[in-house]
This record gives structure tokens, C-alpha cells and sequence, in this order.
């Protein structure tokens, strides 16, 4: 037997994973069960990376810690280091793992499946109004105990506000098969992230098998990217629901406090009623080249690290007609070379101006430090996701790709009016939808070394209220500096 931190004895082993196991043990000072992590550290990694695992790690626990009052999220009660690797002391949660679940007792009935997912939603919506992102849902990370207590943990790769960003640059930390693909095309995440990764775990939990199931990681990531998920057969009620949350494109996923009341319904035996905002899709166009993604085979909290593969580049040029408009735009401020400031994106819109580009007042939804959203009782939203580059080259780059898969857009869906003419800041593409009460409307923008992806959904139609939402966030970046 082990003594940790002259605290913590080691009994004995009761999970193993890709990045450690899981022991049980007994705290000796307050003389009760806990459960601690054993973080395995891959050997034939550099110091420099070995370090920043270590303070994942860590990272893990803070994020956690702050989230121990909620009862759905498995309590973390210490780290420690011991023999230069890091220990996460965790309440003993006795159950299995929704994955176990499945596999031993196959597909869950739809309304189980529902009832989980309201459980873990609610208790990602409580990790986002913290500023946390979980970044690793999926079935391995949720836990049914004995008694029917539904936990999420492991909040191993969370992103949490203010925290140094760790992945390194052209990395993406996760599982493959519940990676938003947002996340694989390298845009900004958020809350929508997480949601579609629940999505993924609800249809492996109802179906049985894996939405992107393939035989090796590359080919997930690509199905994720390039296709729609496998036909569903058992999700029954549940399955509208997991297609409005399994959107590729976050704009166009429906919104949290939408799921969760569908998600609700279902469980309740009662059904969906409207779970999306937007018109049913035909079959899409893939708009990422996905061959030849290598993989960088390292464990982080049960997953892998991808890496793209040099050269990797989006492909796909638009074909057949497609509607553009001629909107004339006012000017926007002069764009500088370099922005340096980065303000937080909730503070670049104030409430009274979202008031008057909405008619109504709407409740400001802090994602990120770069991603905000403002919701409006009816459903109707406003969105900004952005990034700020190293130099407006690297800015020219990332718009010039983003611009392949915007083009692309009329083939997913014949409906789209895509703008090609008008300009906000040093280059804009943009297209609209109408779809009845619910519109969608998307513009992309450069200005200087900032990206910045805009959305609209709600009743009003065209261009005017993003291209106004998006004067005034280009004048508060300037200003910022």
C-alpha cells in the first residue's frame, strides 16, 4: 500500500484508462473513502510537455473544485504531487461509467437516454455561467451511480476563462467521435461545443454504437467533419432532438435552454415539440479536405491529440447558382495592422445597444473570453465568436480558409442567399437563410489580425441587424487598440 501526501492510502486499483487509473482509497486525517486519479505521464514526452500536462492537470482540479456544490458534478477534493506526477483526490462515486452501461446492458430506452442528458446538461449550463468548458464530454466521463445518480467528471481538458491557453498551436485535445467539429476546423469553441459532444454520447447511449464510428481515429474525425451521422433506429422521440444538437454548424445548433426542455420532454414521456430553428437539411457537401490527419498518440483525461497534417488545407469551390446581394455597407473604422488589447467579447456590445438591434431585451450569455451570446425571450439571438492572431497575415490565412467553406454553404443547403459584394472591415463574406420565424443570418470578418464569426437567428430577415451588430463591435476593437 501507498501513503500520499502522508494523507492519502492507496487500496486498491478500481479503473484504468489511457491516461491513468483510478484507485480507492481511504484519506487517513479525515478518516473517509475517496477516490484518487493516478495521472500517467507518457515517457517519451519532452519536458516542456511533460510540464504542461502536469498543469492540465491542475487545471482539472480548479475547474472542478469550483464546481463541487453542484450535485451532478463529481466532487474534487485535492491535488497533490507526488514522485513529480500529479494525484486528484475525488469523492468514491460507486456506479459505471454510461459507456460500461451500454455495454453491458445495452441501448438505453430513449426516455433513460433524455433523462441523462438533462442531467449532464444542466450541469454543463452551471460549468458555462462559471466560465468553464468541459471539452471531454462523452460516455466514459458520465457516471451512473448504484443508486441512479447521474455524474459528469473529468474536466481534464477544460477551458477555463482566464487560464493560459495550454493546447499547443495546430493541437486539438479530446476524444475522437465527440469533437465538436468546430473544434477540428480550428474556429473558436464554446458552450455549443460541449452540447454537441453530449449529443454524440446520448446516441451512442440510445443507439448502442457511436454516431462517426470508424475503424481507426483519422477517419472519425473526418466522418465528424465530412458526413452525417449514421441513421438512427432506436432513438425514437429522442432522435429530433440529438439532429438539432448534432448540427455541424454552431449557428445553427439549437440552443442549450432549448435542449434541455426538449430533452425534458422526451424523458417525461410527453415527446419533442419544436427542436430547431431552422428549416430540415439535405445532404451535405463535405467542405474539409479530412485526409492524411496524422495522429500525435498522447493520452489526455481518456483521450488523444490530433495534429493536422502539413499542408492540410480546406478545399472546395462553389458550384452551380447561388444568390448574392449587392447591400450597401457603411464604412467601417480604419483598420489597424495589429490589435493587441482583446477585450473580453461580452464587453464589446453594451446591453442598451443589443436592446436596440433586437427590439427587446435580451440576456447576455458569457461563453468565452472571445465568444458572447444574447438571447432574447422568444429565441432570437445574436452571437460573436473571435480570435486574435499572432500578425494580419496569419489573419489573411485563417479568413481565406474560412471564405472555402462559407462558399460552400448553398450546396448544404439550397436555401441560402450568399453575399459576396459588400465589406466590413478588411474583408467580410456572408449569407442569410430565410426559414419563417426563425432566420439565420452568418457573417465572417477580418479586421486587422482579428477573425470574428457573427450570428443572427430570429423573425427578422436580410443583413441589417448583423451588419449593425457588426459596426459596433469593429468600432470597439479599434478602440480597445
Amino acid at each position: 500500500m501507498t501513503l500520499l501526501a502522508g494523507r492519502y492510502r492507496l487500496l486498491s486499483r478500481i479503473g484504468q484508462g489511457g491516461m491513468g487509473a483510478v484507485w480507492h482509497a481511504v484519506d487517513e486525517l479525515l478518516r473517509q473513502e475517496v477516490a484518487v486519479k493516478e495521472v500517467l505521464l507518457p515517457r517519451e514526452l519532452a519536458e516542456p510537455q511533460l510540464a504542461e500536462m502536469r498543469e492540465r492537470t491542475l487545471r482539472e482540479a480548479r475547474a472542478a473544485a469550483r464546481l463541487r456544490s453542484h450535485p451532478s458534478i463529481v466532487t474534487v477534493h485535492d491535488v497533490v504531487l507526488e514522485d513529480g506526477r500529479p494525484w486528484i483526490i475525488m469523492e468514491l462515486v460507486r456506479g459505471r461509467t454510461l459507456q460500461a452501461l451500454v455495454r453491458h446492458e445495452g441501448p438505453l430506452p430513449p426516455q433513460r437516454a433524455a433523462a441523462i442528458g438533462a442531467t449532464v446538461l444542466d450541469a454543463l449550463s452551471a460549468a458555462h455561467t462559471m466560465g468553464i468548458l468541459h471539452r471531454d464530454v462523452k460516455p466514459g466521463n458520465v457516471m451512473v451511480t448504484d443508486q441512479g445518480q447521474v455524474l459528469l467528471t473529468d474536466f481534464g481538458i477544460a477551458s477555463v476563462a482566464g487560464d493560459v491557453n495550454l493546447t499547443q498551436t495546430g493541437l486539438v485535445s479530446g476524444s475522437p467521435g465527440y469533437i465538436a467539429p468546430e473544434r477540428l476546423r480550428g474556429e473558436p469553441d464554446g458552450p455549443p461545443s460541449d452540447l454537441w459532444s453530449l449529443a454524440a454520447t446520448l446516441y451512442t447511449a440510445v443507439e448502442g454504437n457511436a454516431p462517426f464510428h470508424r475503424d481507426n481515429p483519422a477517419a472519425v474525425m473526418a466522418a465528424v467533419l465530412m458526413h452525417e451521422p449514421a441513421p438512427m433506429r432506436r432513438a425514437g422521440p429522442l432522435g429530433p432532438v440529438l439532429a438539432a444538437m448534432l448540427d455541424k454548424d454552431p449557428a445553427r445548433r439549437i440552443p442549450a435552454a432549448h435542449a434541455a426542455a426538449q430533452l425534458r420532454a422526451v424523458a417525461g414521456g410527453t415527446g419533442p415539440t419544436v427542436v430547431s430553428a431552422r428549416k430540415p437539411k439535405k445532404s451535405r457537401t463535405p467542405a474539409f479536405a479530412a485526409a492524411g490527419l496524422a495522429v500525435l498518440v498522447v493520452g489526455v483525461g481518456g483521450g488523444v491529440l490530433y495534429l493536422n497534417s502539413p499542408g492540410e488545407t480546406p478545399v472546395g469551390t462553389p458550384s452551380g447558382p447561388t444568390t448574392t446581394t449587392a447591400t450597401k455597407v457603411t464604412a467601417a473604422p480604419p483598420s489597424k495592422a495589429v490589435l493587441t488589447s482583446n477585450p473580453e467579447a461580452c464587453s464589446l456590445v453594451s446591453q442598451a445597444q443589443i436592446r436596440k438591434l433586437l427590439g427587446t431585451a435580451a440576456k447576455q450569455e458569457f461563453m468565452t473570453n472571445d465568444a458572447c451570446q444574447w438571447m432574447a425571450a422568444g429565441g432570437e439571438y445574436l452571437q460573436i465568436q473571435k480570435v486574435q492572431l499572432d500578425s494580419e497575415t496569419t489573419a489573411r490565412l485563417t479568413f481565406d480558409t474560412s471564405r472555402a467553406t462559407e462558399e460552400d454553404e448553398p450546396k448544404r443547403d439550397p436555401t441560402t442567399k450568399l453575399r459576396l459584394g459588400a465589406r466590413i472591415g478588411d474583408a467580410t463574406i456572408g449569407w442569410t437563410r430565410d426559414a419563417g420565424a426563425y432566420n439565420q443570418t452568418r457573417l465572417v470578418v477580418r479586421t486587422a489580425n482579428v477573425q470574428m464569426w457573427l450570428y443572427y437567428s430570429g423573425p427578422k430577415t436580410g443583413y441589417t441587424t448583423i451588419d449593425a451588430f457588426a459596426k459596433l463591435i469593429m468600432a470597439s476593437l479599434h478602440k480597445a487598440g
